[in-house]
């Protein structure tokens, strides 16, 4: 009956689906393993569902808490933000905010977006730390950085995330060079590899092992400021995004021109941890970055546009 259900059972299943793991939902909350145990087993009794599975990095939801939380979830965000106080001065901020960057990230947004912020909150100071698709939510998870600007993939349970920019490919090329016509083409120039992790293939690689071709590389980086004068020094080509490749264009002496063969675009995110979602500062910073790097992102495009 409705007058057995607690809110609180509802607050822990909610944390418990985020987190996939009892201990990280406590902590979330403020409450001992213990308790949150005892809130699922009620919340079990209360719905006649399992709810969870043991899984070996922590539990698995079943399908019916797949259902519930999709239906309790927003309200409950709703009656947070009922609850939480209406006004938040960012003046009045003080103490660190620490932003993970990809290193395009890095180059384009943040000298911009830092002023901005202390702007806006003078008395609050503001560090930035590398981070990158293949890292970012182990970063997050273990409190690295508040918030992070990446091109990351789908976010996993206990993290958020909003799509800022979807990007596509170019390719950044020495300035006179003829630009590729065909894949084989492409296969056939110098390249240079932007290297991460080595879990998985480069798009350039995926691309071309499709096709049944590879591609030489003559030098490998982990940072994007590098590439310009690689790729002239070098004579080699190198794909990027057409944001930081544009920027590249507009500032070194490098050119752009089209691929040859499809990549999958590049999907600007900012990323953050769902523990964070509903404190007031974080809901600030969230909307400011967003805000801001779009209005960069709008102000480089036609930059980028009239060198293709």
């Amino acid at each position: 009956m409705i007058r057995d259900i607690d809110l609180n059972l509802l607050t822990v299943f909610d944390a418990v689906m985020a987190e996939r793991n009892l201990r990280k939902a406590g902590e979330r909350l403020g409450r001992s393993q213990p308790s949150v145990s005892q809130a699922v087993a009620r919340l079990r009794d209360l719905t006649g569902d399992q709810l969870f599975e043991r899984a070996p990095s922590g539990i698995t939801p079943t399908a019916r808490a797949e259902v519930l939380w999709s239906e309790i979830r927003d309200p409950l965000a709703e009656l947070r933000k009922a609850l939480l106080p209406s006004h938040f001065d960012p003046s009045e901020v003080v103490g660190e905010t620490v932003f993970g960057l990809s290193d395009d990230a890095r180059i384009l947004f943040w000298p911009e977006l830092a002023r901005t912020l202390l702007q806006k909150a003078p008395g609050s100071s503001l560090r930035s730390v590398d981070t990158n698709h293949s890292s970012v939510w182990r970063d997050l998870d273990q409190g690295v950085m508040d918030l992070a600007l990446t091109v990351a993939g789908q976010p996993p349970p206990g993290f958020g995330a909003r799509i800022l920019h979807q990007d596509e490919f170019v390719l950044l090329i020495s300035p006179g060079a003829a630009p590729p016509q065909t894949p084989s083409d492409y296969a056939g120039l110098r390249h240079l590899a932007l290297v991460f992790s080595e879990e998985q293939p480069a798009y350039a690689d995926e691309a071309l092992q499709a096709l049944d071709m590879q591609r030489r590389v003559v030098a490998r980086s982990s940072r994007f400021d590098t590439l310009p004068q690689l790729v002239r020094e070098l004579d080699a080509v190198v794909a990027l995004p057409r944001l930081i490749a544009g920027y590249f264009a507009a500032h070194h002496d490098v050119a752009l021109c089209p691929l040859p063969v499809p990549f999958p675009p590049a999907i600007l995110k900012l990323c953050w941890h769902e523990k964070k979602r509903n404190n007031t500062h974080h809901k600030w910073l969230r909307e400011v970055a967003v805000r801001h790097v779009r209005d960069q992102i709008e102000a480089l495009s036609p930059e980028n546009n009239k060198d293709l």
